[in-house]
């Protein structure tokens, strides 16, 4: 299911994040809204163009050529160069996944509850016991428990603790990221989709003469979530035709340079 209030959520958390690419986000944002695409092709761009903040802002003077197209997923211009660029997100939980959908779907709701209080307006950070099972079973009580807490800052059953920082465009809700010194993402994760990617480049090799591929840990998904990379020393001198392979996480804009 498309839930396009999440790409409105994260290109605001992108906007707030001020990479100093910001303008050039929301010219990029808006010109894939304009570009007739269907609703899956415009959802899917969208998501994978709010991939790249942290790109950005580590390759400040990139400018994109080709926002629409496919294989490979853009197109860009970066010191003189025309380069092709695939994203993919490294999911590090999947069995989160599904469950992430329904967290998401409850967070939109309550910011549209919320909406119209302009004293509420924040980026909210809770921390959220999603592992007890009445968490899926009970949605309208959930939304209403949500909506109370932030409405009295105060902790209920399943929402244990609430962070504000500013944010002066409506409410914003995302899960509060505890750090476990025992979620890893295991390099294993990241080789398997190089490999899964080195096997489609000669579909990305046609567009351009040179051509990257950006991983991405979308750090404010759960599924995405990892506190460090184990063994990520099995990823030096890793074989595949892309002439850079980067890995990125979008809470702190880290970057590991794979190739």
């Amino acid at each position: 299911m498309i839930y396009n209030e999440d790409l409105e959520k994260n290109l605001n958390i992108c906007v707030a994040s001020k990479n100093g690419k910001t303008d050039d986000l929301v010219k990029w944002y808006d010109a894939i809204s304009k570009a007739n695409l269907c609703e899956r092709e415009e959802y899917q761009k969208k998501t994978e163009l709010l991939l790249l903040n942290s790109l950005f802002a580590h390759y400040p003077d990139i400018e994109i050529e080709n926002l629409t197209g496919e294989s490979p997923d853009f197109i860009i211009k970066y010191q003189g160069k025309r380069i092709g660029v695939e994203v993919s997100e490294v999911i590090n939980h999947l069995e989160l996944k599904k469950k992430e959908s329904y967290i998401n779907h409850i967070f939109r709701t309550v910011e549209k509850l919320l909406s119209e209080y302009k004293s509420l307006s924040g980026i909210y950070y809770l921390s959220i016991d999603y592992h007890q099972e009445d968490f899926y079973q009970q949605p309208e009580q959930l939304i209403k428990e949500i909506s109370s807490a932030i409405t009295n800052n105060k902790n209920t059953q399943f929402v244990k603790h609430i962070r504000r920082t500013p944010h002066n465009k409506g409410v914003l809700l995302f899960l509060e990221y505890r750090f476990s010194l025992f979620d890893e993402l295991h390099s294993e994760k990241i080789r398997e989709v190089i490999e899964k990617k080195n096997n489609k480049f000669v579909l990305y090799n046609e567009k351009a003469k040179e051509c990257w591929l950006v991983l991405v840990s979308n750090m404010y998904n759960i599924a995405s979530r990892y506190s460090y990379i184990h063994a990520k020393e099995e990823l030096n001198n890793i074989s595949s035709p892309f002439s850079k392979i980067l890995h990125i996480e979008n809470l702190h804009s880290q970057m590991m340079v794979i190739k």
